[in-house]
């Protein structure tokens, strides 16, 4: 260093790593103009199979079915100058502000929602790549690593498998403040102070902003779980006020997230969620005997796009198992150092602390008795996938192996290499044994793939040992360990130019046209049911990890299906009562001619539309006063026609006339206000057959009326004879009273963090 040259601060230093050994991650896809978005997966559905390669994207169909549309969605809302707190385009409408995975308020989201879906994938990626790494490089820093297992550190976590596998999803937006929770706590209870407590509610705040209630649970069960450890070996009163600060803290952060937990607790009790989960029986849900295999050579059964199915075979492999989930290497160099960390720093509570953390992120992924038999019994473990808590295993081990950089020279590193070095060449002999058990049944192209990951093996291995052997090389640690995981990570994001994202074809644009503001249904493997939202077409399908209840119950007749109207293979019965109005099949999957419909283009997809129009806004003469159970029975006959009784609930309905004539038309648009104007030569109703919902209310001719369930799950409003306007507008209070909450959190943390300061 030249003289009068201050030395650069180490945790700049690591957090420069970091963000350095992120970007170089990004820039293969960024240099060519792509954006991290699996467009490919389109090619197994119509209109696009026609137009693409044959896809093999099946493990990311979430992001290109679900999560990219829903954020295209907030997009235009956003730009249009609207905050989309509904979303009328799948099912009947459902809450988008209740859509939990959608994450509208998360900051990687609403906050850069204004960019290119290119643009908007890759900045994202880097934030939460970069946060996860710099904030587990302060943690360790913390814990007492110099700048170099800092470094180390946090590279080894921002590039773990469990970070690249998820970060199209997600759970890589709670994941991401893992690192910064358990960083804010120890802060919080090494000084305590009012400000550090508020840092820790803005983390809590995001994690619930995150979008993945499950790994939230995950992340803020091991934050508790730290934070005890933490304050335990305190005096009791200390360990009292901490704990009761830290229960504070949490309370703040969840106050901060009020917006949205709010509405997705409103929404979680008008689904099915609680059924479809039961049925899954998520807590069962563990990874083959070979998961400790695919930790030393996670590509040893095949990437992510390319395996052979004897491989899969061979170790134990099934959809359950799939590459994303199984994704929880470190790399080699990191678990030698690790290992290094353990042995030398046994006496100390932190490292027994994150080994204990890892090896249960393990323990969980594989199912070890008894922890499956005790997710079953706490409430929110039973619907969370236990495999995905290698999140911790990755976490405990970045963090052990940022210790183990910086670990003292004792003299017996050769002794500790060649134990280290011992276990990994055993596990690729493991998987050498299986290699060759089915040796005779690879084609040959498998058969290289198989010598070469054990080649690699060697090669990393014997750089880890290095490592071990010569402190002196541990400055080279984080670039070593960047090396070798990027290895591992390229290739396992799949990259697409913008333009390839949802392409308009024909078929797409006749199906808009036919549809119009009624809505459409398309059928097998044609057209994905969100997919739609990208161009504004309304779906009676629908898919966002949670359904209302009684649209489920009305379409199929009972709940807990968790890919509920995912697809469809026919038309539903009830076709005029979900205002179905065009439909799309495969060319090769539907006939030319179907009786009611009529072919308004043939192509890569069949477009029909109806003889008979379903449209959403009707006036009905006659009002029916009925118990729920049966109003779902006479709804979901085939025979109902819902333009000439409506089904209200069973309380008091004002007169109707039965032979009064009338139309309705929807008048004005939008995901948060519909108007219809009806004019009748009598007192009738209004029915729009849009879901009924906490938080709608209607006016009409201005004046507040009484908004009713109409048909088992939709709306209607009494009107009187002549010409009138029913305005029916979304003012969810779950929301607003949420807003409220989030502003008294607010204010109460910045009085906190005042006083601290003039303290």
């Amino acid at each position: 260093m030249k003289p009068g040259r201050r030395p650069v601060p180490d945790a700049i230093y690591a957090a420069a790593v970091v963000a350095a050994a992120v970007a170089l991650f990004l820039a293969p896809v960024l240099l060519r103009g792509r954006g991290l978005f699996p467009a490919g997966a389109l090619a197994l559905y119509a209109p696009w199979s026609r137009y693409f390669p044959p896809g093999r994207g099946a493990l990311w169909s979430d992001p290109v079915l679900e999560f990219w549309p829903w954020r295209l969605f907030l997009r235009a809302q956003i730009l249009s100058g609207r905050l989309p707190l509904w979303n009328p385009l799948i099912e009947a409408g459902v809450p988008f502000a209740g859509c939990a995975q959608a994450a509208m308020f998360f900051p990687t989201e609403i906050g850069l929602a204004w960019l290119p879906a290119a643009a908007w994938s890759m900045a994202s990626a880097f934030l939460k790549l970069a946060a996860a790494g710099i904030f587990t490089a302060l943690h360790a820093r913390r814990l007492g690593a110099g700048r170099t297992g800092a470094a180390l550190a946090g590279v080894v976590f921002a590039l773990s498998g469990f970070m690249i596998a998820w970060l199209g999803h997600p759970q890589t937006n709670v994941a991401c403040l893992l690192p910064a929770l358990f960083w804010t706590l120890g802060r919080a209870v090494d000084a305590p102070s009012a400000r550090r407590w508020a840092a820790s509610s803005l983390v809590v705040g995001l994690i619930f902003l995150g979008g993945h209630p499950p790994t939230a649970l995950h992340v803020l069960g091991a934050g508790a779980a730290y934070a005890l450890f933490l304050s335990w070996p305190k005096p009791a009163p200390l360990r009292r006020s901490l704990l009761t600060s830290a229960g504070i803290s949490t309370l703040l952060g969840a106050g901060l997230a009020a917006p949205a937990l709010l509405p997705y607790a409103e929404y979680l009790k008008f689904s099915s969620t609680a059924a479809a989960a039961a049925a899954l029986a998520r807590w069962r849900f563990h990874l083959p005997w070979s998961l400790p295999l695919h930790l030393i050579l996670p590509l040893s059964a095949g990437t992510a796009t390319n395996s052979d199915p004897v491989l899969q075979a061979a170790f134990g492999l099934d959809f359950s198992s799939n590459f994303l989930e199984r994704a929880g290497w470190v790399g080699i160099p990191a678990l030698m150092l690790a290992a290094l960390a353990v042995r030398r720093g046994w006496e100390k509570r932190e490292t027994r602390f994150h080994l204990a953390l890892a090896v249960f992120g393990l323990a969980a992924a594989v199912g070890l008795p008894p922890l499956p038999w005790i997710w079953r019994l706490v409430p929110g473990l039973s619907a969370a996938n236990p495999t995905r808590l290698l999140l911790m295993f990755c976490f405990g081990a970045a963090t052990l192996a940022g210790l183990g950089a910086d670990a003292p020279e004792l003299g017996d590193e050769r002794r500790l290499a060649a134990a280290a070095l011992g276990v990994a060449l055993a596990f690729a002999a493991a998987c050498a044994f299986v290699y060759g058990a089915v040796w005779s049944l690879l084609p040959a192209a498998a058969r290289g793939f198989c010598a070469g990951q054990l080649v690699m093996a060697l090669v990393e291995i014997a750089a880890a040992a290095a490592l071990v052997v010569r402190p002196r090389a541990r400055r080279w640690a984080p670039l070593i360990a960047a090396a070798f995981l990027m290895r591992l990570d390229w290739g396992v994001n799949p990259s697409a130019p913008q333009a390839a994202l949802y392409p308009v074809t024909p078929g797409i644009a006749a199906l808009a046209q036919a549809a119009g503001s009624d809505r459409m249904i398309a059928l097998g493997s044609a057209l994905p049911a969100d997919v739609g939202m990208v161009w504004g077409l309304r779906d009676a399908r629908g898919q966002d990890f949670t359904t209302p209840s009684r649209y489920e119950r009305l379409v199929r007749g009972g709940v807990g299906d968790f890919g509920f109207f995912g697809s469809a293979e026919s038309i539903p019965a009830s076709r005029r009562l979900l205002a179905i109005t065009a439909f799309a099949a495969a060319s090769e999957a539907a006939p030319a001619a179907v009786p009611g419909w009529t072919l308004v283009h043939d192509g890569a997809l069949r477009v029909f539309r109806a003889d008979a129009p379903a449209p959403r806004a009707l006036f009905v003469p006659e009002a029916l006063s009925v118990p729920s159970e049966s109003a779902w029975r006479l709804a979901r006959d085939p025979r109902f026609d819902p333009a000439r009784a409506v089904l209200l609930d069973d309380w008091f309905t004002p007169p109707s006339a039965p032979r009064s004539r009338g139309s309705a038309r929807i008048v004005y648009d939008s995901p948060g206000r519909v108007d219809v104007e009806a004019d009748g030569d009598g007192p009738g109703w209004i029915v729009l057959l849009d879901s009924w919902f906490p938080g709608w209310r209607v006016t009409v001719n201005g004046a507040p009326a009484s908004l009713r369930r109409a048909d088992y799950c939709f709306r209607a409003v009494a009107v009187p004879a002549g010409r009138s306007t029913a305005s029916f507008r979304y003012v969810p209070y779950s929301f607003y009273t949420g807003l409220l909450i989030a502003l008294a959190s607010a204010a109460a943390l910045a009085l906190r963090w005042r006083r601290a300061g003039s303290a």
